[in-house]
C-alpha cells in the first residue's frame, strides 16, 4: 500500500466516523454502497476502528462507545475561525514557547492558529534556522531580518494553507532540527496527540523523528479530545505549552510519563 492509497483510507475512516456520529450506529451493507467497496474492506475498516478504540463492532456493523470518557473530534474549523478562538489562550503559549528557542537553533514549524502566536514572536530570538510547512507563516517570518528560512514544498492544503504530499514529507527529512513546534488538534493520556487531518499526519510524525527536541503547543481545549489519526504518545515529546486552564490532574498524569508541561 502506498502513501496515496493509505491517505484514502485513513479519509474513508473520518467519514465512516462522522457518519457514525451523525446517525448513531452503521451498517456494513449501507458502508459498502455508500463507498463502492468490498464487505470485507469496510469489515477491514471498522477493525481498524476498533483497534484505535474509537467505536464498538456489532453484528453487521458498528456503535459508538457508550459514555466515553473523551471527546471524539473528525474535523475542525476553517483555519481563520480557528485564529480567533481562544486568542488570548495562544498568545500567551506563543510567548512562553519562546523560552524554549536559543538564539541559533534550527527550528521546524508547522502550520495553525498556535503556532501561528509562537512564529509572530520568533523576532526576538537571533540567527535562527526555520523550517515551516506553512505559508500562513510565511509573511511573519520573512519579517525576522536574520533568519534563513526554508520552505518545505509540495502540495498546497488550501483551507489549512499548508503544504503537504510526498514532496513536502521528503523535504522534511533532509534537515536535523533543534526543535520542532507544532499544533494539534487532540490531546489524551491514553491515546497521545491526535489529529483529524491525513494529509498532515504523516508530517507532523516525521517533523518529532527528525528533530533533537519536541514541543507541542495547543490550548487547554484540546486536551481530553482525540481525533482519528495518531501522531505521537504523550511520552514521545519533550514538552507541552499550554493555559492555565488545563486541569491539574491532567498536568500530573502528563508529567508522570516525563514530558514536561508550561502552563502559559
Amino acid at each position: 500500500m502506498d502513501h496515496k492509497d493509505k491517505v484514502f483510507r485513513e479519509e474513508r475512516l473520518q467519514l465512516i466516523l462522522e457518519k457514525l456520529i451523525h446517525e448513531k450506529k452503521v451498517v456494513v451493507s449501507d458502508l459498502v454502497k455508500y463507498f463502492n467497496v468490498s464487505p470485507s474492506l469496510i469489515r477491514m475498516d471498522l477493525a481498524e476502528l476498533e483497534k484505535r478504540d474509537l467505536i464498538l463492532r456489532t453484528h453487521g456493523g458498528a456503535i459508538l462507545p457508550e459514555n466515553p470518557s473523551e471527546d471524539l473530534i473528525v474535523e475542525k474549523k476553517f483555519l481563520e475561525l480557528r485564529e480567533e478562538t481562544n486568542a488570548e489562550a495562544k498568545a500567551k503559549i506563543g510567548l512562553a514557547t519562546i523560552n524554549l528557542i536559543n538564539d541559533g537553533d534550527a527550528v521546524i514549524i508547522d502550520g495553525g492558529s498556535t503556532a501561528y502566536a509562537v512564529a509572530k514572536n520568533l523576532k526576538s530570538k537571533r540567527g535562527l534556522t526555520i523550517i515551516t510547512t506553512s505559508i500562513h507563516l510565511l509573511p511573519i517570518l520573512l519579517d525576522i531580518p536574520d533568519a534563513k528560512i526554508y520552505l518545505t514544498g509540495g502540495l498546497i492544503h488550501r483551507e489549512m494553507e499548508d503544504l503537504i504530499g510526498d514532496i513536502s514529507f521528503d523535504s522534511i527529512g533532509r534537515f536535523a532540527p533543534d526543535i520542532a513546534i507544532m499544533g494539534i488538534d487532540g490531546v489524551s493520556i491514553s491515546k497521545g496527540f491526535t489529529t483529524t487531518e491525513p494529509t498532515i499526519a504523516p508530517l507532523k510524525r516525521k517533523m518529532i523523528a527528525v528533530s533533537k527536541k519536541s514541543v507541542v503547543v495547543s490550548d487547554s481545549t484540546k486536551f481530553g479530545k482525540v481525533c482519528l489519526l495518531h501522531i505521537a504518545d504523550i511520552n514521545e515529546v519533550d514538552a507541552i505549552v499550554t493555559d492555565k486552564n488545563c486541569s491539574g490532574e491532567f498536568v500530573n498524569e502528563i508529567e508522570k510519563s516525563g514530558t514536561t508541561v508550561i502552563l502559559a
